[in-house]
């Protein structure tokens, strides 16, 4: 039993997938204990400038890395070590003048209207994003590397040292000094500074063959990354619109945008296990699509999706018990006296986050077949419904109610995240039936015998996804 046991364990740890859950675990752990110390450190205020830096950079970084990771990761999976240089070497190119046109952008508005963005908490944003984006390339090329080749080890211990060296200063910025958000984003810079340079002496970047451009190469990322780019960008905004409509209401302000930002939370950390598997799917299901592999490529889809629906079921349950305890943990006692109601916006993304399995994997199917333009529509008819949600729940019923507190409104802005979900996960499923024969009561039939077999796959050592 014993013997048992031990093997058992050390296939789990070895698997890909309990790598990539490991990285997206103990990052984003650290990435909490981070957000829980910024909450105690700063201001509401000031924490609210801080969410408005981080939020539309993940924005932009949706856009730059949108065009250059997918496609990388596909077709790196899929070439031959002379054909990795030059889809390295033009990525490379690609990514650098992205980053400049971004700058030149930023730059100019900063110089243009330097008082409106200080006034709305965008300052910081536009002055320094661009030095962000340049010194996270080299660690982001090397993730895209890593996940081609299936190796989620190296990608546990980038990200690792990313999210962990921002914590570790912050830490001892909390206990000994008083810093303000301007330094929280220098420090931010620096260790993402240091992870570049980490794994540019490590030679793990690609950065080595930016030499080698080839202009069909670059045709092939610019093809695949324009729909896989605006794919990313609808994402991001599925999540940053509610923070960006928020702060623009003069009634909600910087202080909503902090309130938000907790249920917010519960949607990144939930996504963990989720982008996890999605992370190691994407690779195996472009490989049997390519090969015109159809039964291997139903095969993985549904032993990923099946089993990780139920888990969010399980998540969401035990979730709904547990949503006062974990705004008290999240942001401490001065959010949750301040405004008790916020527990309801929290239920909302609770039962938000079960529909996430679904919709997910629907997208990372449709971009394995070749078909992000799909996935791209999904997202763009999300994000639009999203968007108009979240402006008549923040501008309409203030207009119409303007006794209505803002946690109220919250609450409706949090509905807006159901609404388009389930529009997503209708025009998803709609648009992967036209392109292969996938059942939707075969998602749960799977999921369910999987979990049933479970115990007899682990003894029979056969892979478990």
């Amino acid at each position: 039993m014993r013997a048992f046991l031990k093997q058992t364990t050390f296939k789990i740890v070895r698997d890909a997938n309990f790598l990539s859950f490991a990285g997206n675990l103990s990052t984003a752990l650290a990435g909490l204990f981070s957000f829980m110390i910024l909450l105690r450190m700063l201001s509401i205020h000031d924490f609210g400038i801080w969410v408005l830096f981080t939020t539309p950079a993940s924005l932009i970084d949706m856009l730059r890395f949108g065009v250059t990771k997918e496609a990388l990761v596909r077709y790196l999976s899929g070439s031959n070590a002379e054909e990795r240089k030059y889809y390295l070497g033009s990525a490379w190119i690609v990514g650098l003048l992205i980053l400049a046109g971004i700058t030149v952008i930023l730059w100019t508005v900063a110089l243009l209207i330097p008082q409106p963005l200080k006034d709305s908490g965008y300052s910081l944003f536009f002055i320094w994003y661009p030095l962000l984006g340049l010194v996270t390339l080299p660690w982001n090329y090397a993730w895209s590397i890593f996940q081609a080749d299936i190796d989620f080890g190296k990608i546990l211990w980038i990200r690792f040292f990313n999210l962990c060296s921002f914590l570790v200063i912050i830490f001892v910025a909390y206990l000994y000094l008083k810093i303000d958000v301007v330094m929280v984003v220098f420090i931010y810079i620096a260790t993402n500074l240091a992870t570049s340079l980490f794994c540019m002496f490590k030679k793990w970047t690609g950065l080595q063959f930016m030499g080698h451009i080839n202009k069909s190469k670059v045709m092939d990322i610019l093809k695949y990354g324009r729909y896989s780019m605006a794919t990313r960008i609808g994402s991001s905004l599925l999540k940053g619109a509610d923070s960006f409509i928020i702060s623009f209401s003069a009634f909600m302000g910087p202080a909503s945008v902090a309130l938000y930002a907790i249920p917010l939370k519960y949607i990144e950390f939930i996504e963990i296990p989720l982008l996890s598997f999605a992370t190691t799917a994407f690779p195996k299901l472009s490989k049997m699509s390519m090969e015109n592999n159809t039964d291997g490529f139903k095969r993985i889809y549904y032993g990923y999706t099946g089993p990780i629906v139920y888990i969010f079921i399980v998540i969401a349950l035990v979730s709904l018990i547990l949503n006062k305890y974990f705004i008290l943990i999240l942001g401490g006692v001065k959010y949750l006296t301040t405004s008790p109601n916020i527990t309801y916006v929290l239920m909302v993304f609770i039962l938000y986050g079960m529909l996430m399995p679904l919709d997910r994997f629907t997208g990372v199917a449709l971009d394995s077949l070749n078909r992000p333009d799909k996935n791209f529509q999904k997202v763009f008819a999300m994000t639009l419904a999203n968007i108009v949600g979240d402006i008549f729940a923040v501008f309409g019923l203030h207009y119409l109610f303007p006794a209505m507190p803002p946690v109220t409104i919250l609450f409706f802005v949090a509905v807006a995240s159901i609404v388009f979900s389930v529009i997503g996960l209708f025009i998803g499923y709609h648009f992967l039936k036209k392109e292969i024969d996938i059942s939707f009561s075969l998602i749960f039939s799977k999921g369910f015998t999987f979990y049933k077999e479970l115990n007899k796959r682990l003894k029979n050592k056969e892979p478990l996804f």
